[in-house]
Formats: structure tokens, C-alpha cells, sequence
């Protein structure tokens, strides 16, 4: 199910820029299809990516307590005046070791009394993830965490987590993009109902090979009058997927979410299928 946020306005004269469609990704819980990452390469600047991405009307916010930056992307939320029930926060706990420990530490630094999406961020150690995933789902029955999920989880894992939990987790968020996508992976999450979330979405640092300068990705954006990046977003979105990008500057995250004014061709889409597989995942 898919539906659009009002978006307030953060000033009488501003209007938003950004219009990000929301996906149901657990019963009563919508998602922006795409949030702005606070993490990685850009955590010193959390401030102002978090800040542009709101004034742009961006309303997804992914964060973490690896990142150290969840109390400024608090205070840049409060100082855009924005009402915390309009904004979607993504936090993450490090492990399954000490969960309670690192809920109650998200909330604190957060501070908020609920998370929107909380997601356990790496499967280390696995023995202990049916444990941290009962504290969760105690969490989550009581409402302070909405939606519940995992991160860097690959088949072997979430398969073994499957076998005792309650609550089927409503994210696995993955390194995933069009040149390297793990596709025993994704096959795993649409086998168990778990939506896939992709972080570096159009690589990072090179290292998901070369979007901007692939024919084949050029071809289909020259098709459209779009950039290759648009493109390769949009290959993420069309498929079902969300995803959550890093850009610390304002005119990238503007045109980064600016994908749902074209639509690609299934041909199009069956050809762009064909870039890439990894089997590997990397924690952001």
C-alpha cells in the first residue's frame, strides 16, 4: 500500500521540494520509500544533511548508535519545528548482545518516547539474535518500538532467526545497488514477506563498481532524459524495494529523490537485472 505524507511547512514561505511516496511495511507502520542517512562517510555532518534533507521535505531519517550522532539528528529535527509524529526515524542497536541496554540508549539519545523502525544492525553474535529479538518484540508489543527488523542479515541468518520469532522482522537493510545485489539474498527476504531496504544505494567510495559511466545504464537514462543515478535509484524503487541514501549536499538529496516522475520499462528493468550479483555484505 502505498500513500503520500502531507508535508508541513517549515516556514510560511516554504514549500516542499521533496515528495516522497510512503509504503506499509508492517500492518498500521508507512515508510518513505526513501530516507537520508546520517551514517558513514558523512556522521560528522549529520546537522546539516539531517537539516537539508527536512527543509527539502525530505520526511525519512536513518540513524544509528554506531553513527554517535542520534542527539544531533534529534536536535535537527526539533530545530526544523517539525512535529515528531512526522517524521519516520530508523535507528539500529549494534548486535544481539545487551539489547535492552541499546533500546533504552537509542530512546534517550533520540529523545523520544518511540522509534518508527528499529532494526538490530548486524547479526553478531548469531547464537544470541532469538534472544535480542524477544526483547524486541516485547518492545514492540507494548509500542515503543513500531516496526521491528534487521539489518546485514543473509539467508543463513535471517532463516535461523525465522525459526523462533513471532514477529516477522518488516526490514532487512542491505548494501544493495544495480552493478552488486545479492540475489540469494533478496530471493530469502520475498520467500519471508521482509521488505528489503537498500543502504548505498549507488555505491560508496567506488566501490560498487562505475553507475555513471555503464552503457547499458546510460542508454536506459538517455531513454528518459534522466541521470544514471536516477536510473539506478529508481531500478531499487520499482521493484518493490526502499532504500535509505547519503548525500551531504542539498542539490543531491533534491535530485536524488526526485525518481517518480518516470517509469522503467520491464525490458528495461530484465536488462538492468543482469549487472550484478554480490555475496557479500558490508556494515554501514
Amino acid at each position: 500500500m502505498m500513500k503520500y505524507f502531507t508535508i508541513p511547512l517549515i516556514a510560511p514561505i516554504a514549500l516542499a521540494i521533496v515528495n516522497v511516496p510512503t509504503r506499509e511495511i508492517a500492518p498500521g507502520v508507512s515508510m518513505p520509500l526513501i530516507s537520508i542517512g546520517t551514517g558513514g562517510l558523512e556522521s560528522s555532518a549529520a546537522m546539516n544533511i539531517t537539516m537539508d534533507w527536512l527543509e527539502l521535505g525530505g520526511r525519512g531519517v536513518d540513524t544509528a548508535y554506531i553513527y554517535r550522532d542520534q542527539n544531533i539528528v534529534a536536535k535537527a529535527i526539533a530545530d526544523a519545528g517539525i512535529s515528531r509524529k512526522d517524521v519516520f526515524i530508523t535507528t539500529k542497536i549494534p548486535g544481539c548482545l545487551r539489547t535492552q541496554y541499546f533500546v533504552e540508549q537509542d530512546l534517550k539519545l533520540l529523545g523520544t518516547d518511540y522509534i518508527d523502525l528499529l532494526l538490530v544492525h548486524e547479526p553478531i553474535p548469531d547464537w544470541n539474535c532469538a534472544a535480542a529479538w524477544t526483547v524486541l518484540e516485547d518492545y514492540h508489543s507494548k509500542g515503543v518500538l513500531k516496526a521491528i527488523g534487521v539489518s546485514n542479515f543473509k539467508r543463513g541468518s535471517i532463516e535461523k532467526l525465522m525459526k523462533t520469532a513471532k514477529i516477522v522482522p518488516a526490514i532487512n537493510q542491505i548494501q544493495h545497488n544495480i552493478l552488486e545485489h545479492d540475489d540469494d539474498t533478496i530471493a530469502c527476504l520475498a520467500e519471508n514477506n521482509i521488505t528489503l531496504e537498500a543502504y548505498s544505494p549507488l555505491g560508496r567510495s567506488g566501490e560498487s563498481g562505475n553507475i555513471s559511466g555503464n552503457p547499458v545504464i546510460k542508454r536506459v537514462a538517455a531513454n528518459h532524459n534522466v541521470s544514471t543515478y536516477q536510473v539506478a535509484l529508481k531500478w531499487i524503487l520499482q521493484q518493490g524495494h526502499v532504500m535509505t541514501f547519503q548525500s551531504s549536499k542539498k542539490s543531491h538529496q533534491e535530485a536524488d529523490a526526485d525518481v517518480f516522475k518516470f517509469n522503467l520499462t520491464a525490458s528495461e528493468i530484465a536488462t538492468l537485472d543482469k549487472l550484478g550479483a554480490i555475496t557479500t555484505q558490508i556494515v554501514v
